[in-house]
């Protein structure tokens, strides 16, 4: 059964639904019409991961709309504000190692878990989990603060998929991280992935999706 991931509470509804905060009325009302279409469950009756998914991201994509219906922008204002254009964003310890290839996703998300529970870093635990060698972090650390991921990420299309629920940041910034190096797009990574159905992909492109 495929994952699915609980939308960030102060996901901007705007974002959700594709659309710059603020926007008209009636723009709200045909973005939503517009995903209502692409993303009928019946679409995908054959595809188990993307029948979630499109269920998970239709729930989100209701509660965005009767959000901006009621006058809820936002938990916070600045949720739904254009990020700061030159602020440096960098990736995490685990992210990297994500995108490296030396530990899965499933490892990461387990040395977090046992972070609760421990007061030790991050790289620590998942040395001893025998998943990275001391060597491994050390080179890791070096580069971390030479990364810099495009400064509004996980924002925009990334930040969609995140508040309806299709994905998590991590690994938003994960396939960031690879984006780098790849000439592919940042939903052509999660797909390739196995993070986000091909054809979910394909309907949030036809719903007009950007930077997919």
């Amino acid at each position: 059964m495929a994952t699915v991931h609980k939308a960030a509470r102060t996901a901007c509804p705007y974002t959700v639904l594709g659309l710059r905060a603020g926007a008209p009325r009636a723009q709200v009302e045909a973005a939503y019409r517009q995903l209502t279409a692409v993303l009928d469950q019946e679409r995908f009756m054959d595809a188990p991961q993307s029948w979630v998914q499109a269920q998970q991201a239709m729930i989100n994509v209701e509660n965005a709309f009767q959000r901006i219906s009621e006058g809820d922008t936002g938990t916070r204002f600045d949720d739904c504000q254009e990020p700061a254009g030159d602020e440096a964003v960098h990736p995490k310890l685990g992210q990297m190692l994500v995108a490296a290839g030396v530990i899965t996703l499933e490892q990461l998300e387990e040395a977090i878990a046992k972070q609760k529970t421990v007061d030790l870093r991050i790289g620590e635990i998942l040395k001893d989990m025998s998943l990275v060698t001391q060597m491994e972090l050390d080179s890791f650390l070096l580069n971390q603060s030479l990364i810099k991921l495009p400064p509004d990420s996980p924002h925009h299309f990334g930040q969609r998929l995140i508040g309806l629920g299709l994905v998590t940041e991590d690994m938003v910034r994960v396939a960031l991280v690879e984006q780098r190096t790849r000439d592919k797009s940042l939903g052509e990574i999660l797909v390739e992935r196995h993070w986000l159905a091909a054809d979910i992909l394909d309907a949030l492109c036809a719903a007009g999706a950007r930077d997919a």
